[in-house]
C-alpha cells in the first residue's frame, strides 16, 4: 500500500494534498490526515473501531462528507484517530473503519481546531497511475 497525505496553507484555511495507488488508499489517507492535522496520530491508541458509512451524490462530493464524518467523529464524539481502513468504496459510498480511542488530556493533545470541510478547490481523480485530491478545511 502506497498512500501519502500533507497539509499545505491556503488564505485563512489549511490544505490536504493526498495521492494513493488506490482510491480506497485516497481516502484512508485524507481521513488520517485530517485526524493528524487535529490531534497527532502517534499518540492514539488501536484500541477501539468506530465504524462508518457514508452515501453522496458522487466521488467528490463523497469525500467532502467522508471528512466532515472523521472531523465530526474527532471534534464532537471525542473520538481521536490513528488509522481508517476503507472496506469498501463505490463513486457514490463509503464504508470505513475508524481505529483510535477517546481524548484523554492526560495523553492526548489537541493541535488545531476545523470548523468545516469545504468544496472549494476540490479536487478528486485519477490522474496517470495514481489517485490525487485536493482538499481545503476551514480553521
Amino acid at each position: 500500500m502506497t498512500s501519502h497525505c500533507e497539509t499545505f496553507e491556503h488564505t485563512a484555511d489549511i490544505g490536504l494534498a493526498a495521492q494513493a495507488d488506490s482510491v480506497d488508499e485516497l481516502f484512508a489517507a485524507l481521513g488520517e490526515g485530517l485526524a493528524n492535522y487535529i490531534g497527532r496520530a502517534s499518540q492514539v491508541r488501536k484500541n477501539e473501531t468506530r465504524p462508518l458509512n457514508v452515501k453522496a451524490d458522487d466521488l467528490e462530493s463523497l469525500a467532502v462528507d467522508y471528512l466532515g464524518e472523521v472531523l465530526g467523529v474527532v471534534q464532537f464524539d471525542h473520538f481521536l484517530v490513528a488509522e481508517i481502513r476503507v472496506t469498501k468504496i463505490t463513486d457514490t459510498e463509503l464504508w470505513a473503519d475508524l481505529l483510535g480511542e477517546p481524548f484523554d488530556p492526560t495523553r492526548h493533545e489537541i493541535s488545531a481546531e476545523v470548523k468545516a470541510v469545504t468544496y472549494h478547490q476540490l479536487k478528486v481523480a485519477r490522474q496517470d497511475d495514481k489517485w490525487v485530491a485536493r482538499v481545503l478545511l476551514d480553521i
